[in-house]
């Protein structure tokens, strides 16, 4: 009984703490990376640090994908406003002793912007920028209570020109390494077996992330005559929690995260997922005040492969337009 306290106590502290973090403002490096871009947690308002059940674990708490059984490969696209877009490629793959391996890039891009002067004259070519994020990620489960997960990211971002005379200014690339973290606490298996089933919530899980740990981009100088000095661009660590549950008989399923960006103000992510006959699941939430949405559909085939295919809407945010996020998974 004691050790569970103990289990229990790290659990919600680490939770609780997030709750009394500063909060400032600022811009910083990758900030794309709090926009969701697989489409289940995206429909529930990126509340999925205490979910985090399946492929899409990567990208949220790392420590969530051990108890993935089956080998899993997945795809999602986001088209947002302004001609920007988010993809995914990621392939699970289940390992021994209750662990899982995954490999995954995922792309961040804008389309091509015209090039102008200081009079606002077309200078007849245009620019475009990208992200690239290539990652391995590793979990296991050290006991039925407590998951732990790491996630090793390499970035590379730069942009691109078509014209000759702009090229050593917008044709520059940096590269970065940077490490996630993750922790994810079964808290009904510190009970009685078969205690938690006649209860109103079941299945309940606390999990803890630290993103960002070491990242950051610096500038080569040498390549931009005008620069005196390289600039480093350092990614804020991000700071997660979440608590999730299921009721009514384990068909709804409800999470909560806090996410805290170092330099920027805390804010909350809510979610929630109905399913329905074990084949269609809605879901809905609000990811930092932003309404989000969607749905998903999934049948077996063979023996044990299962093909998934999951929609989500996120509303505008400061007129920027609606986001619509199509994913795709095959387990087998």
């Amino acid at each position: 009984m004691k050790k569970n306290l103990i289990y229990i106590n790290l659990a919600l502290l680490c939770f609780a703490s997030l709750a009394f973090a500063d909060s400032e403002t600022g811009g910083y490096a990758g900030a794309h990376l709090k926009i969701p871009v697989e489409a289940r947690p995206a429909a529930m308002g990126g509340a999925y640090i205490a979910i985090a059940d399946d492929i899409a674990g990567q990208l949220y708490n790392p420590a969530g994908i051990s108890g993935v059984r089956q080998k899993v490969f997945a795809s999602s696209y986001r088209a947002m406003g302004l001609d920007r877009s988010i993809g995914f490629v990621s392939f699970l793959l289940p390992t021994k002793k209750e662990s899982a391996l995954g490999l995954s890039w995922q792309f961040v891009g804008s389309g091509s912007v015209e090039v102008r002067n200081t009079s606002g004259v077309n200078m007849g070519t245009s620019i475009s920028s990208n992200e690239h994020i290539f990652a391995l990620t590793f979990a296991k489960q050290f006991s039925p209570i407590i998951s732990l997960g790491t996630k090793l990211n390499y970035y590379i971002k730069g942009g691109s020109t078509a014209a000759d005379e702009y090229r050593s200014l917008y044709d520059i690339n940096a590269t970065s390494i940077g490490i996630n973290l993750g922790a994810l606490f079964c808290i009904d298996s510190l009970f009685e077996y078969g205690s938690m089933e006649e209860q109103i919530i079941n299945d309940i899980k606390v999990g803890v992330t630290f993103n960002n740990l070491a990242a950051r981009y610096i500038w080569g100088a040498s390549e931009v005559s005008s620069l005196v000095a390289a600039p480093e661009d350092k990614f804020p660590v991000v700071y997660g929690g979440g608590l999730s549950f299921k009721t009514f008989q384990r068909k709804l399923l409800m999470a909560v995260d806090l996410v805290k960006v170092e330099k920027c103000s805390i804010f909350a992510r809510l979610g929630g997922e109905f399913n329905y006959n074990d084949q269609f699941a809605l879901r809905a939430g609000l990811n930092d005040g932003v309404l989000t949405a969607g749905l998903g559909y999934q049948f077996k085939f063979g023996a044990r492969n299962i093909l998934i295919f999951n929609y989500a809407f996120s509303n505008e945010r400061i007129g920027e337009g609606n986001d619509h996020l199509f994913g795709f998974q095959i387990k087998f």
